[in-house]
């Protein structure tokens, strides 16, 4: 537990001055980037802090939660339409180079066909999935409307988990 408290303040320490200077501006637009595919972009932190800063009265967290699981849901959204009309003849074209062969693509399309639901769902919370996953379901030919829902309900468990954990969290420490 000492462990992931200090994880927690760690990354409110890094993301506060970033979020007092830019607002919930800087939220959107590190969401946004984030799930567009920038693996760097530090997400998890400024969705904590937020959380942490709305319980302390610097944002409201009924604007926190909503802007942030639409920012997480559009960049989502644009990345797979990126993969959906550049990624599958890319890799099929390209792909070669990086040891990317047609029996890997056909596994990955394979498999986004049977488990793409669950692993839009559930990547959300993994590190580098959460920002590749809309280039990966748009290149391996998943239904958008699939994508769509299961992206949607990811964002809402995920923001609502790290960005809600930490206000709750931080509600229940004394001033």
């Amino acid at each position: 537990m000492t462990w992931f408290l200090a994880t927690l303040a760690h990354l409110i320490h890094l993301a506060t001055p970033l979020l007092r200077a830019y607002g919930l501006w800087g939220l959107v637009g590190i969401l946004f980037a984030e799930n567009l595919g920038v693996v760097f972009a530090p997400g998890e932190s400024v969705v904590v802090t937020a959380g942490f800063l709305a319980a302390k009265g610097v944002f409201s967290i009924a604007f926190v939660l909503p802007l942030a699981i639409l920012a997480t849901i559009l960049g989502g959204y644009l990345a797979y339409g990126i993969g959906a009309k550049y990624g599958h003849t890319g890799l099929t074209r390209y792909g070669k180079y990086v040891w990317i062969t047609p029996e890997k693509i056909h596994r990955v399309h394979s498999f986004f066909q049977r488990f793409g639901a669950q692993v839009v769902a559930i990547g959300r919370f993994i590190v580098p999935l959460r920002q590749l996953q809309g280039y990966i379901a748009g290149s391996a030919e998943m239904g958008f409307r699939t994508y769509a829902i299961w992206s949607a309900v990811g964002a809402v468990l995920w923001v609502f988990a790290w960005g809600g954990g930490a206000w709750w969290l931080a509600r229940s420490i004394p001033s």
